[in-house]
C-alpha cells in the first residue's frame, strides 16, 4: 500500500474526533451576526494579485466577537441601518499587513487582545495564497447586527 493512501486513510479516520475544527458558519443579514470579509493582496507595485471575500467562517467565537464589536462600537461612529422595518448597526474595520518574506497564507483571522492574551474571534479558510517581500494585504470587515 502506498504511503498516500495510508495517510489518507487515516485522515478519514481522525476527523470524527476533529470535527469542530472543520465546523463552518454561513452567516446572513438578520442572524444575531452577519459577518462579511473582503481581502485584497497587492504586490509592491500597488497591482491587485489576489482578491477574496466570504460570509462562511470557521472557529467562530461568538461571546468574544460580541465584546469585541461592543468595544468598537462603544464610541457612537458606527452607523445604524434600517432593513425591512428592523434596524442594524454596521461595524467595519480595516486589518493591513505588509511582508518582507515569502509565504503562503491559508486562512484570514480576527483575533483580539483578551487580557494580554490573543482570542481568535473568526477565521475565513481559504485554499490560500502566495507572498513575496513587498506584498500588502488589507482585509475590511464588516459585521451587521440587529440594533436592541
Amino acid at each position: 500500500m502506498s504511503k498516500l493512501v495510508i495517510l489518507g486513510i487515516i485522515f478519514l479516520a481522525l476527523i470524527p474526533l476533529i470535527g469542530d475544527s472543520f465546523s463552518s458558519f454561513q452567516t446572513k443579514i438578520g442572524d444575531d451576526i452577519f459577518i462579511f470579509v473582503q481581502t485584497n493582496l497587492r504586490n509592491s507595485d500597488g497591482q491587485l494579485v489576489t482578491y477574496l471575500e466570504s460570509s462562511k467562517f470557521t472557529n467562530l467565537n461568538q461571546s468574544a466577537l460580541d465584546l469585541f464589536l461592543d468595544f468598537e462600537s462603544s464610541g457612537g461612529n458606527d452607523p445604524i441601518i434600517t432593513i425591512d422595518g428592523k434596524q442594524f448597526q454596521i461595524i467595519r474595520r480595516v486589518q493591513t499587513q505588509s511582508f518582507n518574506s515569502e509565504g503562503l497564507v491559508a486562512s484570514t483571522n480576527l483575533f483580539d487582545n483578551v487580557g494580554k492574551k490573543p482570542v481568535l474571534l473568526a477565521r475565513f479558510a481559504h485554499d490560500g495564497y502566495t507572498t513575496i517581500s513587498g506584498d500588502t494585504l488589507e482585509s475590511v470587515w464588516t459585521f451587521i447586527r440587529p440594533v436592541s
